[in-house]
């Protein structure tokens, strides 16, 4: 189970950058809470549609 926790975070990392997020409030985004790149995430995608 602890494998697949890195492997979500990248692939939303990966689809953060598609929309041209490189970092939040100043940080990287691997230095983010997994939950502020989901929110963020999904704010994007909803500006989209």
């Amino acid at each position: 189970m602890s494998m697949m926790k890195p492997m979500k975070r990248k692939a939303v990392i990966e689809q953060l950058n598609k929309f041209g997020v490189r970092e939040i409030k100043g940080l990287p985004l691997d230095e983010v809470l997994y939950s502020t790149l989901l929110k963020t995430l999904a704010l994007k995608r909803a500006a989209q549609s």
